[in-house]
């Protein structure tokens, strides 16, 4: 198997911002109730300097097409969020529909110049002051079957990689947070589903190493390090390293400090 580098998101952050991060992952695997999510994201203000959020999980078809969306609106004005359902804007919005298709970090403006928006559509959330921001959210991972998405709204004059590094830390928390509140959660905890070298490297992936310091640590090749965090992410049905620790410390497998 071909070793592949991989930059850990927590490596781009201030070391206040990766332990806001890390509290705030914790914080994610005991939120089952609205408020408890709700109360989530106004942690997340502290790190990600947004003026309103929204999340939702959809069901998608095999074109990617949404079958079915659940929505929990964090701070969306709730007139736009009525606006929006009647107006059926989630079959112009060219954020959710990227988004869906990509599933990668998105900056709005960057978005909006690569497909316009529908004049009314941009026009309105204008007035609602809904024209920067950013979305990502997640494919299907683990025991989550739905999608996420995720958007946040704000002064945002430009692109940041600080913000995309905060985004791909938290969103697999998120993700499964999500999935816990709307569609109430009932899960096996198997913990044995992991050996025990394999719980041994996820918990240092977990604190942001990489295959080569993992390697040094435990006195072991990277190439096996790599065939360790292969297996681990085939048996969490994820498919990358900080949707494994996120899905591993929901079932209890192992726990974030």
């Amino acid at each position: 198997m071909p070793i592949q580098k991989h930059v850990n998101p927590l490596s781009l952050l201030s070391g206040g911002q990766a332990l806001s991060l890390l509290e705030l992952a914790q914080k994610c695997l005991y939120c089952t109730t609205y408020p408890e999510y709700l109360s989530v994201f106004e942690q997340l203000k502290t790190i990600l300097p947004f003026d309103a959020a929204t999340s939702g999980l959809a069901k998608l078809d095999s074109d990617s097409k949404i079958v079915h969306y659940e929505l929990a609106n964090i701070s969306y004005p709730d007139e736009w969020m009525k606006t929006y359902q009647e107006k059926e804007f989630n079959k112009v919005d060219v954020i959710v529909g990227e988004h869906f298709t990509r599933f990668s970090p998105q900056f709005w403006a960057n978005t909006y110049k690569r497909t316009p928006p529908a004049k009314e559509f941009i026009h309105l959330a204008g007035d609602f002051g809904l024209i920067d921001g950013y979305t990502y959210g997640a494919r299907p991972f683990g025991v989550c079957k739905k999608a996420s998405l995720f958007s946040f709204s704000g002064r945002f004059s430009k692109y940041d990689k600080n913000i995309i590094a905060v985004l791909q830390t938290i969103i697999p928390h998120l993700h499964l947070a999500a999935y816990n509140t709307i569609t109430a959660l009932k899960t096996i905890r198997n913990k044995d589903l992991l050996s025990d070298r394999e719980k041994e490297v996820l918990n240092w992936l977990k604190n942001g190493k990489s295959s080569w310091d993992i390697s040094a640590i435990l006195g072991i090749s990277e190439r096996t390090v790599n065939f360790h965090v292969y297996n681990i992410m085939k048996k969490l049905e994820v498919v990358n390293r900080a949707q494994a620790v996120a899905v591993a410390a929901h079932l209890g497998m192992i726990e974030i400090d």
